[in-house]
């Protein structure tokens, strides 16, 4: 099935208008904002605090928010009607995440502008951000499509917006050496290190583990992404 930019475009206009009228998703975008300029009255090494507040934008902005619209659609029966179209998986995923994905790029760097710290190589901060953005696409939408309805996305998705949120501060205190190897490669704490690591002026040789790591995830994720969907699309 080849890529179609006009049933790409058709599925980005619906959700272009949707989420104009989505009061949760501007409350959401707001929250990492309002943390950002609280922070930005803190004094302390502003590069984790940044790190924090883009790991807040990834982790409740981008992957609860994607999970709400996907399960919006499922309710409204419309998801169903899309996934039976001649649209693939990719359009589809595409034309529903792309403002999203957006909006969450700009809300983490507007976040660094507030705090100061978008300095370093700017266009390797801009890829790990992407890359990032990328991965909780992916693991938002498949939690949307998990879920029965809204309610259950809070039940699925809060635990695991919480296990990426905190992992890259628990893994800075954890003393278990067992908890502390599985803290290390969870994303978020890879995403954590290369943004503070572009901040204190590292280059691409220094955070490649960081990068191969968060690509391994997109990949795992992108395959299970694809089982969900086939799955749920011959429910």
């Amino acid at each position: 099935m080849t890529f179609s930019m006009k049933r790409f475009s058709a599925i980005l206009r619906k959700e272009m208008q949707d989420l104009k009228t989505n009061a949760q998703v501007l409350l959401m975008a707001i929250l990492p904002l309002g943390l950002a300029l609280f922070y930005q009255q803190m004094r302390g090494e502003k590069e984790l605090l940044a790190g924090i507040v883009v790991i807040m934008v990834l982790s409740m902005v981008t992957t609860i928010t994607q999970a709400t619209l996907i399960a919006e659609e499922k309710e409204k029966h419309t998801l169903r009607v899309m996934m039976l179209s001649p649209a693939s998986p990719i359009e589809v995923i595409l034309g529903k995440s792309l403002p999203i994905m957006v909006l969450s790029f700009f809300l983490s760097i507007i976040s660094l502008f507030l705090l100061d710290t978008l300095k370093g190589n700017v266009f390797l901060l801009m890829i790990v951000i992407l890359l990032g953005v990328l991965l909780f696409i992916i693991i938002g939408t498949m939690i949307g499509l998990l879920a029965k309805n809204l309610v259950q996305v809070s039940v699925l998705g809060t635990p695991i917006m919480m296990i990426f949120f905190a992992g890259p501060l628990l893994h800075l205190f954890v003393k278990n050496e067992i908890a502390k190897k599985i803290l290390y490669h969870i994303p978020t704490n890879h995403i954590f290190n290369a943004i503070t690591g572009v901040l204190e002026g590292k280059g691409f040789s220094a955070l490649s583990e960081n990068v191969i790591n968060i690509s391994v995830w997109i990949l795992i994720t992108f395959i299970l992404f694809l089982f969900v969907y086939k799955k749920k699309q011959l429910d």
